[in-house]
Protein backbone atom coordinates (compact mmCIF):
# COMPACT_ATOMS: atom_id res chain seq x y z
CA UNK A 1 0.00 0.00 0.00
CA UNK A 2 1.04 3.58 -0.54
CA UNK A 3 1.81 5.31 2.73
CA UNK A 4 -0.56 7.80 4.31
CA UNK A 5 2.38 10.19 4.14
CA UNK A 6 2.21 10.43 0.34
CA UNK A 7 0.48 13.78 0.53
CA UNK A 8 3.65 15.10 2.17
CA UNK A 9 5.69 13.51 -0.60
CA UNK A 10 3.51 15.22 -3.17
CA UNK A 11 3.91 18.62 -1.53
CA UNK A 12 7.67 18.11 -1.49
CA UNK A 13 7.79 17.39 -5.20
CA UNK A 14 5.29 19.74 -6.75
CA UNK A 15 7.88 22.50 -6.98
CA UNK A 16 10.36 21.86 -9.74
CA UNK A 17 13.55 22.04 -7.76
CA UNK A 18 16.73 20.04 -8.04
CA UNK A 19 17.48 20.02 -4.32
CA UNK A 20 15.89 18.37 -1.33
CA UNK A 21 13.27 20.65 0.19
CA UNK A 22 12.34 20.88 3.83
CA UNK A 23 8.91 19.64 4.83
CA UNK A 24 7.35 21.81 7.51
CA UNK A 25 4.05 19.91 7.61
CA UNK A 26 5.14 16.34 8.35
CA UNK A 27 4.33 16.95 12.02
CA UNK A 28 0.70 17.46 10.99
CA UNK A 29 0.55 14.17 9.07
CA UNK A 30 2.18 12.28 11.96
CA UNK A 31 -0.22 13.90 14.45
CA UNK A 32 -3.25 12.90 12.40
CA UNK A 33 -2.00 9.33 12.00
CA UNK A 34 -1.34 8.90 15.73
CA UNK A 35 -4.67 10.53 16.58
CA UNK A 36 -6.56 8.11 14.33
CA UNK A 37 -4.62 5.11 15.65
CA UNK A 38 -5.21 6.30 19.22
CA UNK A 39 -8.96 6.67 18.69
CA UNK A 40 -9.12 3.22 17.10
CA UNK A 41 -7.15 1.73 20.02
CA UNK A 42 -9.38 3.30 22.68
CA UNK A 43 -12.59 2.42 20.85
CA UNK A 44 -11.53 -1.19 20.30
CA UNK A 45 -10.62 -1.51 23.99
CA UNK A 46 -14.00 -0.12 24.98
CA UNK A 47 -15.64 -2.82 22.86
CA UNK A 48 -13.46 -5.56 24.32
CA UNK A 49 -11.67 -6.18 21.01
CA UNK A 50 -7.97 -6.99 21.09
CA UNK A 51 -6.77 -5.75 17.72
CA UNK A 52 -3.47 -4.23 18.89
CA UNK A 53 -0.59 -6.38 20.09
CA UNK A 54 2.56 -4.62 21.20
CA UNK A 55 5.06 -6.42 18.95
CA UNK A 56 2.95 -6.13 15.83
CA UNK A 57 2.12 -2.47 16.38
CA UNK A 58 5.71 -1.43 17.07
CA UNK A 59 6.90 -3.41 14.04
CA UNK A 60 4.34 -1.61 11.87
CA UNK A 61 5.41 1.79 13.17
CA UNK A 62 9.09 1.04 12.57
CA UNK A 63 8.35 0.20 8.96
CA UNK A 64 6.42 3.46 8.67
CA UNK A 65 9.51 5.37 9.79
CA UNK A 66 11.67 3.44 7.31
CA UNK A 67 9.27 4.18 4.45
CA UNK A 68 9.00 7.87 5.34
CA UNK A 69 12.74 8.39 5.87
CA UNK A 70 13.60 6.75 2.56
CA UNK A 71 10.91 8.86 0.91
CA UNK A 72 12.85 12.03 1.66
CA UNK A 73 15.43 10.93 -0.88
CA UNK A 74 13.39 8.75 -3.25
CA UNK A 75 10.41 10.97 -3.97
CA UNK A 76 12.42 13.78 -5.60
CA UNK A 77 13.98 11.14 -7.86
CA UNK A 78 10.52 9.84 -8.76
CA UNK A 79 9.36 13.34 -9.57
CA UNK A 80 12.30 14.03 -11.86
CA UNK A 81 11.86 10.65 -13.55
CA UNK A 82 8.19 11.37 -14.26
CA UNK A 83 9.09 14.89 -15.35
CA UNK A 84 11.74 13.56 -17.74
CA UNK A 85 9.19 11.24 -19.38
CA UNK A 86 6.54 13.94 -19.49
CA UNK A 87 8.84 16.63 -20.92
CA UNK A 88 10.53 14.48 -23.55
CA UNK A 89 8.19 11.65 -24.51
CA UNK A 90 4.56 12.50 -23.66
CA UNK A 91 2.14 11.85 -26.52
CA UNK A 92 0.00 14.87 -25.73
CA UNK A 93 -0.30 17.47 -22.98
CA UNK A 94 -3.42 16.77 -20.99
CA UNK A 95 -4.90 19.96 -19.51
CA UNK A 96 -5.30 20.44 -15.77
CA UNK A 97 -8.60 20.91 -14.00
CA UNK A 98 -10.87 19.02 -11.64
CA UNK A 99 -12.51 16.90 -14.36
CA UNK A 100 -9.18 15.90 -15.87
CA UNK A 101 -7.77 15.17 -12.41
CA UNK A 102 -10.68 12.87 -11.61
CA UNK A 103 -10.04 11.14 -14.93
CA UNK A 104 -6.37 10.79 -13.93
CA UNK A 105 -7.40 9.21 -10.61
CA UNK A 106 -9.58 6.77 -12.54
CA UNK A 107 -6.66 5.80 -14.80
CA UNK A 108 -4.31 5.59 -11.82
CA UNK A 109 -6.74 3.33 -9.97
CA UNK A 110 -6.86 1.04 -13.01
CA UNK A 111 -3.04 0.88 -13.00
CA UNK A 112 -3.11 0.25 -9.25
CA UNK A 113 -5.06 -2.97 -9.75
CA UNK A 114 -2.36 -4.52 -11.96
CA UNK A 115 0.48 -3.08 -9.90
CA UNK A 116 -1.04 -4.54 -6.75
CA UNK A 117 -1.77 -7.88 -8.37
CA UNK A 118 1.81 -8.15 -9.63
CA UNK A 119 2.97 -7.48 -6.08
CA UNK A 120 1.24 -10.71 -5.05
CA UNK A 121 1.83 -12.89 -8.10
CA UNK A 122 5.52 -12.20 -8.91
CA UNK A 123 7.96 -13.41 -6.26
CA UNK A 124 10.45 -10.62 -6.88
CA UNK A 125 7.72 -8.04 -6.24
CA UNK A 126 6.05 -10.02 -3.45
CA UNK A 127 9.30 -9.81 -1.51
CA UNK A 128 8.78 -6.05 -1.27
CA UNK A 129 5.04 -6.19 -0.60
CA UNK A 130 4.83 -9.13 1.80
CA UNK A 131 5.86 -6.87 4.68
CA UNK A 132 2.53 -5.11 4.45
CA UNK A 133 0.70 -8.42 4.97
CA UNK A 134 2.77 -9.86 7.82
CA UNK A 135 0.89 -8.41 10.79
CA UNK A 136 -1.48 -10.85 12.49
CA UNK A 137 -3.47 -7.87 13.73
CA UNK A 138 -5.44 -5.53 11.49
CA UNK A 139 -5.64 -1.87 12.42
CA UNK A 140 -4.60 1.53 11.11
CA UNK A 141 -0.95 0.97 12.07
CA UNK A 142 -0.86 -1.73 9.37
CA UNK A 143 -1.32 1.03 6.77
CA UNK A 144 2.16 2.28 7.75
CA UNK A 145 3.73 -1.15 7.38
CA UNK A 146 5.45 -0.45 4.05
CA UNK A 147 8.89 -0.56 2.51
CA UNK A 148 10.47 1.85 0.03
CA UNK A 149 11.43 -1.14 -2.15
CA UNK A 150 7.93 -1.04 -3.61
CA UNK A 151 8.78 2.35 -5.12
CA UNK A 152 10.88 0.69 -7.84
CA UNK A 153 7.94 -1.44 -8.89
CA UNK A 154 5.53 1.47 -8.60
CA UNK A 155 7.38 3.78 -10.98
CA UNK A 156 7.53 1.03 -13.61
CA UNK A 157 3.75 0.81 -13.70
CA UNK A 158 3.00 4.53 -13.43
CA UNK A 159 5.50 5.47 -16.14
CA UNK A 160 2.60 5.15 -18.56
CA UNK A 161 0.84 8.21 -17.12
CA UNK A 162 3.47 10.88 -17.94
CA UNK A 163 3.89 9.19 -21.32
CA UNK A 164 0.16 9.62 -21.93
CA UNK A 165 0.44 13.33 -21.06
CA UNK A 166 -0.31 13.63 -17.34
CA UNK A 167 2.06 16.00 -15.56
CA UNK A 168 4.24 14.71 -12.68
CA UNK A 169 2.21 16.81 -10.24
CA UNK A 170 -1.00 15.15 -11.37
CA UNK A 171 0.50 11.65 -11.24
CA UNK A 172 1.76 12.20 -7.69
CA UNK A 173 -1.58 13.78 -6.84
CA UNK A 174 -3.34 10.55 -7.83
CA UNK A 175 -0.95 8.65 -5.55
CA UNK A 176 -2.11 11.00 -2.81
CA UNK A 177 -5.79 10.24 -3.37
CA UNK A 178 -5.33 6.47 -3.56
CA UNK A 179 -2.95 6.50 -0.58
CA UNK A 180 -5.32 8.41 1.67
CA UNK A 181 -8.22 6.22 0.63
CA UNK A 182 -6.22 3.05 1.27
CA UNK A 183 -5.20 4.27 4.72
CA UNK A 184 -8.85 4.48 5.78
CA UNK A 185 -9.49 0.85 4.80
CA UNK A 186 -7.23 -0.71 7.44
CA UNK A 187 -9.66 -1.27 10.28
CA UNK A 188 -11.94 -3.98 11.64
CA UNK A 189 -14.26 -1.45 13.29
CA UNK A 190 -16.15 -0.32 10.17
CA UNK A 191 -18.80 -2.87 9.10
CA UNK A 192 -20.06 -3.58 5.59
CA UNK A 193 -21.41 -0.47 3.89
CA UNK A 194 -24.36 -1.74 1.91
CA UNK A 195 -24.72 -0.48 -1.66
CA UNK A 196 -21.29 1.21 -1.49
CA UNK A 197 -19.76 -2.28 -1.55
CA UNK A 198 -20.76 -2.76 -5.21
CA UNK A 199 -18.66 0.12 -6.55
CA UNK A 200 -15.98 1.13 -4.05
CA UNK A 201 -13.36 -0.77 -2.09
CA UNK A 202 -14.50 -0.82 1.54
CA UNK A 203 -12.83 -1.88 4.79
CA UNK A 204 -14.70 -5.17 4.46
CA UNK A 205 -13.20 -5.81 1.02
CA UNK A 206 -9.73 -4.92 2.23
CA UNK A 207 -10.02 -7.13 5.28
CA UNK A 208 -10.53 -9.99 2.85
CA UNK A 209 -7.43 -8.91 0.96
CA UNK A 210 -5.37 -9.17 4.16
CA UNK A 211 -6.73 -12.58 5.03
CA UNK A 212 -4.69 -15.77 4.97
CA UNK A 213 -7.83 -17.92 4.71
CA UNK A 214 -7.57 -20.09 1.56
CA UNK A 215 -10.68 -18.49 0.06
CA UNK A 216 -9.32 -14.97 0.66
CA UNK A 217 -5.79 -15.32 -0.76
CA UNK A 218 -5.09 -13.10 -3.80
CA UNK A 219 -8.46 -11.38 -3.71
CA UNK A 220 -9.65 -7.75 -3.81
CA UNK A 221 -6.65 -5.92 -5.25
CA UNK A 222 -8.58 -2.70 -5.95
CA UNK A 223 -7.39 0.66 -4.67
CA UNK A 224 -10.53 2.82 -4.73
CA UNK A 225 -12.90 1.01 -7.08
CA UNK A 226 -13.82 -2.64 -6.54
CA UNK A 227 -15.13 -2.90 -10.11
CA UNK A 228 -11.71 -4.05 -11.37
CA UNK A 229 -11.84 -7.12 -9.13
CA UNK A 230 -15.38 -7.84 -10.23
CA UNK A 231 -14.36 -7.51 -13.88
CA UNK A 232 -11.19 -9.61 -13.67
CA UNK A 233 -12.45 -12.38 -11.39
CA UNK A 234 -10.53 -11.59 -8.21
CA UNK A 235 -13.45 -10.37 -6.08
CA UNK A 236 -14.37 -12.10 -2.84
CA UNK A 237 -16.96 -11.02 -0.28
CA UNK A 238 -16.23 -11.12 3.45
CA UNK A 239 -18.18 -14.08 4.76
CA UNK A 240 -16.03 -16.03 7.21
CA UNK A 241 -13.93 -14.54 9.99
CA UNK A 242 -10.66 -13.22 8.57
CA UNK A 243 -7.38 -14.74 9.76
CA UNK A 244 -4.85 -11.96 9.24
CA UNK A 245 -1.22 -12.28 8.22
CA UNK A 246 0.57 -14.59 5.80
CA UNK A 247 0.10 -18.33 5.48
CA UNK A 248 3.35 -19.12 7.32
CA UNK A 249 4.25 -16.82 10.18
CA UNK A 250 7.75 -15.44 10.67
CA UNK A 251 9.35 -16.47 13.92
CA UNK A 252 10.74 -13.01 14.51
CA UNK A 253 9.75 -9.35 14.69
CA UNK A 254 13.32 -8.20 14.12
CA UNK A 255 13.44 -5.19 11.77
CA UNK A 256 16.03 -6.55 9.32
CA UNK A 257 14.39 -9.97 9.28
CA UNK A 258 11.03 -8.36 8.59
CA UNK A 259 12.44 -6.44 5.63
CA UNK A 260 14.63 -9.07 3.99
CA UNK A 261 13.30 -12.51 4.98
CA UNK A 262 11.48 -13.24 1.72
CA UNK A 263 14.47 -12.38 -0.45
CA UNK A 264 16.62 -14.47 1.87
CA UNK A 265 14.20 -17.35 1.34
CA UNK A 266 14.28 -16.87 -2.44
CA UNK A 267 18.07 -17.19 -2.40
CA UNK A 268 17.72 -20.28 -0.21
CA UNK A 269 15.29 -21.81 -2.73
CA UNK A 270 17.33 -20.80 -5.78
CA UNK A 271 20.23 -22.85 -4.39
CA UNK A 272 17.96 -25.90 -4.50
CA UNK A 273 17.38 -25.47 -8.25
CA UNK A 274 19.91 -26.80 -10.73
CA UNK A 275 18.96 -24.97 -13.93
CA UNK A 276 19.26 -21.26 -14.63
CA UNK A 277 15.81 -21.39 -16.21
CA UNK A 278 14.19 -22.58 -12.98
CA UNK A 279 16.11 -20.02 -10.93
CA UNK A 280 14.75 -17.23 -13.13
CA UNK A 281 11.26 -18.73 -13.13
CA UNK A 282 11.30 -18.70 -9.33
CA UNK A 283 11.75 -14.92 -9.43
CA UNK A 284 8.89 -14.21 -11.86
CA UNK A 285 6.42 -16.90 -10.79
CA UNK A 286 4.08 -16.62 -7.82
CA UNK A 287 4.70 -17.76 -4.24
CA UNK A 288 2.74 -20.96 -4.92
CA UNK A 289 4.88 -22.03 -7.92
CA UNK A 290 6.32 -25.54 -7.77
CA UNK A 291 9.13 -26.54 -10.18
CA UNK A 292 9.05 -29.84 -12.08
CA UNK A 293 11.67 -31.21 -9.69
CA UNK A 294 9.18 -30.93 -6.83
CA UNK A 295 8.37 -28.64 -3.88
CA UNK A 296 11.16 -26.48 -2.48
CA UNK A 297 12.15 -26.28 1.16
CA UNK A 298 11.69 -23.00 3.01
CA UNK A 299 13.81 -21.40 5.69
CA UNK A 300 13.25 -22.68 9.26
CA UNK A 301 12.47 -19.06 10.09
CA UNK A 302 8.90 -19.76 8.95
CA UNK A 303 6.56 -21.41 11.45
CA UNK A 304 3.02 -22.72 11.27
CA UNK A 305 0.25 -20.20 11.46
CA UNK A 306 -0.64 -19.34 15.04
CA UNK A 307 2.49 -20.88 16.59
CA UNK A 308 4.50 -17.69 17.06
CA UNK A 309 5.15 -17.03 20.73
CA UNK A 310 4.64 -13.38 21.54
CA UNK A 311 7.17 -11.95 23.98
CA UNK A 312 6.41 -10.92 27.53
CA UNK A 313 8.24 -7.66 28.22
CA UNK A 314 8.86 -5.99 31.53
CA UNK A 315 7.09 -2.65 31.91
CA UNK A 316 10.43 -0.87 31.84
CA UNK A 317 11.49 -2.52 28.57
CA UNK A 318 8.12 -1.92 26.99
CA UNK A 319 8.29 1.75 28.00
CA UNK A 320 11.83 2.00 26.59
CA UNK A 321 10.81 0.48 23.26
CA UNK A 322 7.67 2.62 23.01
CA UNK A 323 9.43 5.87 23.94
CA UNK A 324 12.20 5.24 21.41
CA UNK A 325 9.64 4.42 18.72
CA UNK A 326 7.77 7.66 19.36
CA UNK A 327 11.09 9.49 19.63
CA UNK A 328 12.23 8.39 16.18
CA UNK A 329 9.08 9.96 14.74
CA UNK A 330 10.14 13.26 16.31
CA UNK A 331 13.57 12.79 14.73
CA UNK A 332 12.17 12.43 11.20
CA UNK A 333 9.86 15.41 11.80
CA UNK A 334 12.86 17.55 12.79
CA UNK A 335 14.86 16.10 9.91
CA UNK A 336 12.12 17.07 7.47
CA UNK A 337 11.62 20.52 8.98
CA UNK A 338 15.28 21.54 8.87
CA UNK A 339 16.40 19.48 5.87
CA UNK A 340 17.42 22.44 3.71
CA UNK A 341 19.87 23.56 6.41
CA UNK A 342 21.68 20.24 6.66
CA UNK A 343 24.83 19.36 4.76
CA UNK A 344 25.26 15.99 3.05
CA UNK A 345 27.33 14.80 6.01
CA UNK A 346 24.62 15.95 8.44
CA UNK A 347 21.94 14.10 6.50
CA UNK A 348 24.09 10.98 6.31
CA UNK A 349 24.69 10.99 10.07
CA UNK A 350 21.00 11.48 10.85
CA UNK A 351 20.03 8.74 8.37
CA UNK A 352 22.48 6.35 10.03
CA UNK A 353 21.00 7.20 13.42
CA UNK A 354 17.47 6.52 12.15
CA UNK A 355 18.52 3.20 10.66
CA UNK A 356 20.40 2.18 13.81
CA UNK A 357 17.32 3.00 15.88
CA UNK A 358 15.09 0.85 13.68
CA UNK A 359 17.53 -2.07 13.84
CA UNK A 360 18.09 -1.72 17.59
CA UNK A 361 14.40 -1.52 18.49
CA UNK A 362 13.76 -4.45 16.17
CA UNK A 363 16.34 -6.51 18.03
CA UNK A 364 14.78 -5.53 21.34
CA UNK A 365 11.41 -6.78 20.10
CA UNK A 366 13.01 -10.18 19.62
CA UNK A 367 14.83 -10.01 22.96
CA UNK A 368 18.17 -10.09 21.11
CA UNK A 369 21.26 -8.43 22.50
CA UNK A 370 21.93 -4.99 21.09
CA UNK A 371 24.40 -3.41 23.52
CA UNK A 372 26.96 -2.42 20.88
CA UNK A 373 24.35 -0.99 18.52
CA UNK A 374 22.64 0.83 21.36
CA UNK A 375 25.93 2.37 22.54
CA UNK A 376 26.70 3.56 19.02
CA UNK A 377 23.17 4.91 18.67
CA UNK A 378 23.38 6.88 21.92
CA UNK A 379 26.70 8.40 20.83
CA UNK A 380 25.13 9.43 17.54
CA UNK A 381 22.13 10.85 19.41
CA UNK A 382 24.39 13.03 21.52
CA UNK A 383 26.11 14.24 18.38
CA UNK A 384 22.78 14.82 16.65
CA UNK A 385 21.42 16.84 19.58
CA UNK A 386 24.54 18.98 19.48
CA UNK A 387 24.02 19.43 15.74
CA UNK A 388 20.32 20.18 16.16
CA UNK A 389 20.89 22.94 18.72
CA UNK A 390 22.97 24.78 16.13
CA UNK A 391 19.91 25.10 13.87
CA UNK A 392 17.37 26.36 16.37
Amino acid sequence: MISFYLYIEYSNCKLKQETLKEDKYLWLAVSIVFFVIGIEYLFSRSKGKRIFRFENTISNLLMGVFDRAAGFFLVPLIYFYYNFLYTNYSLIEIPEGIVWFLFAVFISDFIWYFYHKSGHRINLFWGAHIIHHQSEDYNYSVALNLTPFQVVVRILFWSIMPLLGFSPEVVLGTHLVIGLYQFLLHTTLIPKLGIVEYLFVTPSHHRVHHGSNPEYIDKNYGGILIIWDRMFGTFEEERNEVIYGITKDINSRDFLTTVFHYYQNLIFQMRQLSSVKDKLLLLVKGPDWVPESGPLDILPLYVDKGSYNYQNYTRLKKLYILSNTIGIFFVIIAFAYFMSLFSIIDMFAISVFILLTLVTIGRMLGNNRSYILETLRVLLLIGWLFLFTNYI
